[in-house]
Protein backbone atom coordinates (compact mmCIF):
# COMPACT_ATOMS: atom_id res chain seq x y z
CA UNK A 1 0.00 0.00 0.00
CA UNK A 2 1.36 3.52 -0.61
CA UNK A 3 0.18 6.50 1.05
CA UNK A 4 -0.12 9.79 -0.22
CA UNK A 5 2.62 12.72 1.53
CA UNK A 6 1.06 14.09 4.12
CA UNK A 7 -2.33 13.59 5.55
CA UNK A 8 -1.49 13.30 9.62
CA UNK A 9 -4.85 10.54 9.94
CA UNK A 10 -3.41 7.89 7.45
CA UNK A 11 -1.20 6.17 9.84
CA UNK A 12 -3.98 5.45 12.18
CA UNK A 13 -5.89 3.61 9.30
CA UNK A 14 -2.92 1.47 7.93
CA UNK A 15 -3.74 -2.07 7.83
CA UNK A 16 -1.38 -4.90 8.78
CA UNK A 17 1.76 -5.11 6.48
CA UNK A 18 4.06 -2.69 5.05
CA UNK A 19 2.94 0.46 3.85
CA UNK A 20 4.82 3.64 2.56
CA UNK A 21 4.30 7.00 3.34
CA UNK A 22 6.60 10.34 1.59
CA UNK A 23 7.78 12.88 3.67
CA UNK A 24 9.60 15.90 2.04
CA UNK A 25 13.70 16.32 2.43
CA UNK A 26 13.58 19.65 3.25
CA UNK A 27 10.66 22.12 4.74
CA UNK A 28 10.64 23.46 0.62
CA UNK A 29 6.99 22.08 0.09
CA UNK A 30 8.46 21.28 -3.88
CA UNK A 31 11.36 19.29 -2.28
CA UNK A 32 11.59 15.58 -3.32
CA UNK A 33 9.55 13.33 -1.07
CA UNK A 34 11.82 10.45 1.00
CA UNK A 35 10.32 7.03 1.05
CA UNK A 36 9.17 5.62 4.00
CA UNK A 37 8.08 1.88 5.23
CA UNK A 38 6.01 1.07 8.14
CA UNK A 39 5.14 -2.11 8.79
CA UNK A 40 1.81 -2.61 11.09
CA UNK A 41 1.64 -5.56 13.27
CA UNK A 42 -1.75 -7.19 13.91
CA UNK A 43 -3.68 -6.53 16.92
CA UNK A 44 -2.26 -4.44 19.29
CA UNK A 45 0.88 -2.33 19.64
CA UNK A 46 3.27 -2.37 21.82
CA UNK A 47 6.03 -0.20 20.33
CA UNK A 48 7.21 1.65 17.73
CA UNK A 49 10.95 0.51 16.41
CA UNK A 50 13.12 3.42 13.84
CA UNK A 51 15.12 1.09 11.85
CA UNK A 52 17.99 2.84 10.41
CA UNK A 53 19.51 1.59 7.05
CA UNK A 54 23.55 0.93 6.32
CA UNK A 55 25.19 3.37 4.07
CA UNK A 56 23.60 2.94 0.47
CA UNK A 57 21.21 0.36 1.67
CA UNK A 58 18.17 0.19 0.70
CA UNK A 59 15.66 0.04 3.63
CA UNK A 60 13.72 -2.90 2.67
CA UNK A 61 16.91 -4.62 3.28
CA UNK A 62 16.75 -4.53 6.38
CA UNK A 63 13.51 -7.00 6.10
CA UNK A 64 13.98 -9.04 3.17
CA UNK A 65 17.40 -10.48 5.09
CA UNK A 66 16.56 -10.90 8.36
CA UNK A 67 13.38 -12.15 10.74
CA UNK A 68 12.77 -8.77 11.73
CA UNK A 69 9.18 -8.38 10.44
CA UNK A 70 7.81 -12.17 11.91
CA UNK A 71 9.39 -11.06 15.74
CA UNK A 72 7.74 -7.85 14.94
CA UNK A 73 4.73 -9.11 14.58
CA UNK A 74 4.63 -11.51 16.91
CA UNK A 75 5.68 -8.87 20.00
CA UNK A 76 3.47 -6.33 18.44
CA UNK A 77 6.41 -3.72 17.37
CA UNK A 78 5.48 -1.30 14.85
CA UNK A 79 8.56 -0.77 12.34
CA UNK A 80 9.64 2.64 10.47
CA UNK A 81 12.01 2.24 7.92
CA UNK A 82 13.49 5.68 6.51
CA UNK A 83 15.08 5.45 3.01
CA UNK A 84 18.54 7.16 4.06
CA UNK A 85 20.71 6.28 1.02
CA UNK A 86 24.22 8.00 0.68
CA UNK A 87 24.13 9.62 4.86
CA UNK A 88 26.49 9.67 7.92
CA UNK A 89 23.74 11.36 9.78
CA UNK A 90 25.60 14.12 9.61
CA UNK A 91 23.86 17.40 11.27
CA UNK A 92 25.28 19.91 9.24
CA UNK A 93 27.21 20.70 5.47
CA UNK A 94 30.23 22.18 5.82
CA UNK A 95 31.91 24.64 2.97
CA UNK A 96 34.34 21.37 2.23
CA UNK A 97 31.31 19.33 2.07
CA UNK A 98 31.38 17.37 -1.41
CA UNK A 99 28.92 14.63 -0.54
CA UNK A 100 25.40 15.92 0.22
CA UNK A 101 22.30 13.48 0.97
CA UNK A 102 19.70 16.45 0.12
CA UNK A 103 19.25 19.66 0.30
CA UNK A 104 18.61 18.94 3.95
CA UNK A 105 21.36 17.10 5.52
CA UNK A 106 20.56 13.25 6.58
CA UNK A 107 20.84 13.76 10.84
CA UNK A 108 19.12 17.07 10.22
CA UNK A 109 16.30 15.54 8.02
CA UNK A 110 15.74 13.21 10.94
CA UNK A 111 16.11 15.36 13.54
CA UNK A 112 13.77 18.41 12.05
CA UNK A 113 11.35 16.97 9.22
CA UNK A 114 11.04 12.92 10.14
CA UNK A 115 10.75 13.16 13.94
CA UNK A 116 8.32 15.97 14.07
CA UNK A 117 5.99 14.25 11.17
CA UNK A 118 6.34 10.61 12.88
CA UNK A 119 5.16 12.64 15.85
CA UNK A 120 2.04 14.21 13.93
CA UNK A 121 1.23 10.75 13.08
CA UNK A 122 1.15 9.48 16.75
CA UNK A 123 4.58 7.75 16.55
CA UNK A 124 7.69 8.29 18.68
CA UNK A 125 5.17 10.22 21.48
CA UNK A 126 7.48 11.05 24.11
CA UNK A 127 7.23 8.45 26.85
CA UNK A 128 5.68 5.87 25.22
CA UNK A 129 7.92 2.54 24.44
CA UNK A 130 10.01 3.58 21.55
CA UNK A 131 12.94 2.26 20.14
CA UNK A 132 15.81 2.88 17.74
CA UNK A 133 17.91 0.34 15.42
CA UNK A 134 20.75 0.80 13.34
CA UNK A 135 23.54 -1.09 11.11
CA UNK A 136 26.93 -0.04 9.78
CA UNK A 137 26.39 4.29 9.46
CA UNK A 138 23.13 3.26 10.76
CA UNK A 139 24.28 2.46 13.99
CA UNK A 140 26.14 5.77 14.34
CA UNK A 141 22.72 7.32 13.75
CA UNK A 142 21.48 5.10 16.15
CA UNK A 143 23.78 6.78 19.01
CA UNK A 144 23.76 10.60 16.94
CA UNK A 145 20.12 10.49 16.88
CA UNK A 146 19.23 9.47 20.85
CA UNK A 147 21.85 12.03 22.11
CA UNK A 148 19.89 14.69 20.13
CA UNK A 149 16.66 13.20 21.82
CA UNK A 150 17.40 12.25 25.38
CA UNK A 151 14.98 10.31 26.42
CA UNK A 152 12.74 10.11 23.94
CA UNK A 153 14.02 6.03 22.90
CA UNK A 154 13.53 3.80 25.76
CA UNK A 155 16.39 1.82 23.95
CA UNK A 156 18.50 1.00 21.08
CA UNK A 157 20.35 -1.41 19.30
CA UNK A 158 23.59 -0.66 16.60
CA UNK A 159 25.41 -3.16 14.95
CA UNK A 160 28.83 -2.89 13.35
CA UNK A 161 28.87 1.12 13.95
CA UNK A 162 31.51 3.84 14.50
CA UNK A 163 31.68 6.48 17.10
CA UNK A 164 34.51 8.20 16.98
CA UNK A 165 35.30 9.33 13.26
CA UNK A 166 39.16 11.21 14.67
CA UNK A 167 39.83 7.81 14.82
CA UNK A 168 39.94 6.50 11.12
CA UNK A 169 41.16 10.53 10.06
CA UNK A 170 41.70 8.51 6.49
CA UNK A 171 38.00 7.24 5.76
CA UNK A 172 37.07 9.00 2.53
CA UNK A 173 33.35 9.14 3.38
CA UNK A 174 34.01 11.56 6.49
CA UNK A 175 36.78 13.39 4.75
CA UNK A 176 33.69 13.75 1.95
CA UNK A 177 30.95 15.17 4.51
CA UNK A 178 33.89 17.16 7.51
CA UNK A 179 36.41 18.01 5.51
CA UNK A 180 40.09 16.72 5.73
CA UNK A 181 41.12 15.28 8.62
CA UNK A 182 43.97 17.46 9.53
CA UNK A 183 42.87 20.69 8.60
CA UNK A 184 39.33 20.56 10.72
CA UNK A 185 40.29 17.94 13.24
CA UNK A 186 38.30 19.49 16.26
CA UNK A 187 35.69 19.30 14.13
CA UNK A 188 36.12 15.95 13.42
CA UNK A 189 36.49 15.39 17.35
CA UNK A 190 33.16 16.77 18.47
CA UNK A 191 30.43 17.25 15.66
CA UNK A 192 28.20 14.40 15.13
CA UNK A 193 30.88 12.16 17.14
CA UNK A 194 28.86 10.40 20.01
CA UNK A 195 32.29 9.10 21.70
CA UNK A 196 32.57 13.01 22.41
CA UNK A 197 29.63 13.18 24.22
CA UNK A 198 29.56 10.12 26.48
CA UNK A 199 29.09 12.04 29.47
CA UNK A 200 25.41 12.75 27.99
CA UNK A 201 24.95 8.79 27.47
CA UNK A 202 21.72 7.86 29.01
CA UNK A 203 19.82 5.26 26.71
CA UNK A 204 20.31 1.68 27.13
CA UNK A 205 21.94 0.18 24.25
CA UNK A 206 23.04 -3.13 22.73
CA UNK A 207 25.82 -2.95 20.52
CA UNK A 208 27.29 -5.69 18.48
CA UNK A 209 30.27 -5.67 16.14
CA UNK A 210 31.83 -8.64 14.44
CA UNK A 211 35.49 -9.65 15.20
CA UNK A 212 36.32 -10.22 11.68
CA UNK A 213 34.73 -6.66 10.41
CA UNK A 214 37.01 -5.51 8.02
CA UNK A 215 35.29 -2.80 6.73
CA UNK A 216 34.58 -0.45 10.16
CA UNK A 217 36.75 -1.55 12.90
CA UNK A 218 35.33 -3.37 15.37
CA UNK A 219 37.36 -0.98 17.90
CA UNK A 220 34.84 1.43 17.42
CA UNK A 221 32.12 -0.37 19.40
CA UNK A 222 34.37 -1.79 21.97
CA UNK A 223 35.60 1.54 22.74
CA UNK A 224 32.12 3.02 22.83
CA UNK A 225 30.88 0.14 24.73
CA UNK A 226 33.75 0.88 27.75
CA UNK A 227 33.76 4.53 28.20
CA UNK A 228 29.20 3.74 28.30
CA UNK A 229 29.85 1.55 31.29
CA UNK A 230 33.01 3.45 32.51
CA UNK A 231 31.03 6.67 32.61
CA UNK A 232 27.44 5.39 33.37
CA UNK A 233 28.14 1.63 35.41
CA UNK A 234 24.61 1.65 36.10
CA UNK A 235 22.96 1.97 32.87
CA UNK A 236 21.79 -1.07 30.63
CA UNK A 237 23.95 -2.40 28.36
CA UNK A 238 24.76 -5.45 26.68
CA UNK A 239 27.95 -5.74 24.09
CA UNK A 240 28.23 -8.54 22.05
CA UNK A 241 31.17 -9.08 19.71
CA UNK A 242 31.17 -12.31 17.99
CA UNK A 243 33.94 -13.76 16.44
CA UNK A 244 34.46 -14.92 12.64
CA UNK A 245 31.44 -12.38 11.79
CA UNK A 246 32.21 -9.62 9.56
CA UNK A 247 30.39 -6.57 8.06
CA UNK A 248 27.89 -8.55 6.52
CA UNK A 249 23.99 -9.74 6.15
CA UNK A 250 25.19 -13.01 8.10
CA UNK A 251 25.89 -11.06 11.19
CA UNK A 252 23.48 -8.94 11.20
CA UNK A 253 20.25 -11.00 10.99
CA UNK A 254 21.94 -13.12 13.70
CA UNK A 255 21.62 -10.44 16.26
CA UNK A 256 18.02 -9.77 15.46
CA UNK A 257 16.61 -11.86 18.12
CA UNK A 258 18.96 -10.63 20.22
CA UNK A 259 18.29 -7.12 19.84
CA UNK A 260 14.30 -7.91 20.09
CA UNK A 261 14.74 -9.35 23.34
CA UNK A 262 16.78 -6.64 24.42
CA UNK A 263 14.38 -4.00 24.08
CA UNK A 264 11.49 -5.85 25.90
CA UNK A 265 13.34 -6.40 28.65
CA UNK A 266 13.16 -3.07 29.06
CA UNK A 267 9.51 -2.86 27.97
Amino acid sequence: MTMNPGGTNDIKSLPPGISTTYINESKNNHSKNIPVDIFVPKGKVNGDVLVLPGWNFNRKLWYQNTKLLSLAEKNGLRLIFPEMSKTLYESKYFPETTLKWSLTPGGQWIQNIFLPAMLSYGIFINGNNNYIMGLSTGGRGVAIISLNNPGLFKAGASLSGDFDQSKMPEDKLMTAVYGNFQNHKIRWETVDNPQSKIDEWIMPIYLGHGEDDHLVPPSQSINFCNAIKKAHPNLEIKCHFPEKYAHDWKYWSSEIENIIQFFLKLN
